[in-house]
């Protein structure tokens, strides 16, 4: 099992990437036609919510499944210690994987998520009876309300199992398994879709979106865990030994605790609008803004799949100190960033009204102006957020402080905004943007550009390789 089998990835990952990222993001857009058409818009609101408390479940892997991955990735590439800060240069003569290790960090991130998931729904159903009466009696919602709380209580099932199986898609991606990460999500998404237009056209609303996505989660799990283990690595696990688990969390602990930070920070920036909305605003106004933002997150998602596809790759270049492909990486990571970016932008905010009428939706995107705002803010978002991941393959977190001031800040600005003055959708869109604009947004690519020696002339010869591409 040699290091180049592992980290052999080409064109053939980018387009798996590209299916993966797209039934994982999409999914929710080829099933929002019937969801749309049959959910009024205080039901959409309370899925928008339904969301937003899945997104604050993962902060509470606090950085852990960014480390484990990374360090995933070392030791498949060679390394044969882990290091707190830094990384050991990978000795040429000597790339043979470090089973023992991979085992013990196997086991430690196994023990790890399996305390996250009890932890998740200890706080799910202790806080339950209080924030979902009051978001039902404040928007005197009109639907069954017993089967609000069987979606509530089947969603915080599901989010404590995708907890505890968290790490699964870190073990395919730090191996560089790229293609049959995304086959898993792919299989996975289509049978949520497939459930959740069954049982949506059989009146089952809410529910069948929860049930729908923790089955497409079920099998996605299964299958990667079943890629992961094949015949050969599961022979030589059964050989390694295992080391204290303890030592090797303490190894990743204080990186991970500082991703962890980053993680609250970024959440707060990008996450926190709804939730703190929601205490404000009524509910169809809460479905608009989610809506808008689930495509753009898509854009995002869509913009960022030829870098994510290969970060393992450019760590594996970084511990073998491989300047020049850094840079060619990470430079056609930006341009493929801001090429989706204007197409998919335009497309949004020139046809995306239309395309909602055709399907009757009972819910709308925010006008065309809010919408290229949060568009501009999003890409400045994405575009930072990619340069932090480079500098992450250092195993350094420079970033950590800047980002919780952010998320502070977004709050702040957020309560102001909607407390005294009643700014609305609007403070949700410019809470974020203004926050991370007065730092982060230049802060980390200028890092980049003095990290790896970025020059002009590497901006110009890139660029032209990335346009030779689409002639």
């Amino acid at each position: 099992m040699s290091t180049n089998q592992q980290m052999n990835i080409g064109r053939k990952d980018v387009v798996w990437n590209f299916a993966g990222t797209f039934m994982r993001v999409a999914s929710g857009l080829i099933i929002l036609p019937i969801v749309l058409r049959t959910f009024p818009k205080d039901e959409f609101g309370l899925w928008t919510i339904f969301l937003a408390v899945g997104a604050v479940a993962s902060l509470l892997d606090f950085g852990f499944s960014n480390a484990f991955g990374r360090n995933i990735t070392y030791i498949f590439s060679g390394v044969k210690k882990l290091q707190t800060k830094g990384y050991n240069a990978i000795d040429k003569n000597d790339k043979a994987i470090d089973f023992s290790l991979l085992k013990s960090v196997i086991h430690a991130m196994r023990k790890y998520y399996a305390i996250l998931g009890v932890l998740f729904l200890l706080i799910f159903l202790t806080i339950s009876p209080f924030y979902l009466p009051h978001i039902l009696t404040r928007n005197n919602y009109s639907g069954n309300h017993n089967t609000v709380w069987i979606a509530w209580l089947l969603y915080g099932v599901m989010v404590s199992y995708q907890l505890y199986t968290y790490y699964y898609s870190a073990l395919l991606m730090g191996r560089g398994m790229v293609k049959q990460n995304q086959q898993a999500i792919i299989i996975g998404q289509s049978v949520r879709i497939l459930i959740i237009y069954i049982l949506v056209l059989f009146g089952h609303g809410i529910v069948a979106l929860v049930i729908g996505q923790f089955l497409g989660d079920f099998i996605t799990r299964s299958i990667s865990y079943f890629f992961f283990y094949d015949k050969n690595l599961k022979s030589e696990l059964k050989k390694a030994v295992v080391t204290s688990t303890n030592h090797i969390m303490k190894i990743m602990m204080p990186n991970a605790i500082r991703i962890g930070i980053t993680s609250l920070g970024g959440f707060l920036v990008v996450r926190a609008a709804v939730p703190i909305a929601s205490l404000y605003l009524p509910l169809d106004v809460i479905g608009s803004y989610g809506l808008t933002k689930q495509i753009i997150d898509l854009i995002v998602a869509i913009g960022s799949i030829w870098f994510g596809t290969y970060y393992p790759k450019i760590t594996s270049f970084r511990v073998n100190n491989d300047i020049t492909q850094l840079k060619r990486m990470y430079l056609k990571g930006k341009f493929s960033l801001l090429f989706i970016f204007l197409i998919s932008g335009i497309g949004l905010v020139l046809f995306g009204d239309f395309a909602l009428s055709l399907i009757k939706s009972q819910t709308q995107l925010l006008p065309v102006f809010m919408t290229s705002i949060m568009l501009l803010i999003a890409f400045l978002e994405a575009n930072h957020a990619m340069s932090g991941n480079m500098l992450l393959t250092k195993n350094e977190v420079p970033f950590a402080k800047a980002s919780v001031l952010s998320g502070l800040a977004t709050v702040l600005l957020l309560f102001i905004g909607l407390k005294f003055l009643t700014l609305g959708v609007w403070v949700m869109i410019l809470a974020p943007g203004i926050a991370q604009g007065v730092y982060q947004n230049w802060k980390w690519p200028l890092e980049v550009v003095k990290d790896i020696h970025i020059s002009y002339k590497d901006y110009w010869i890139n660029f032209k390789q990335f346009v030779t591409q689409f002639h």
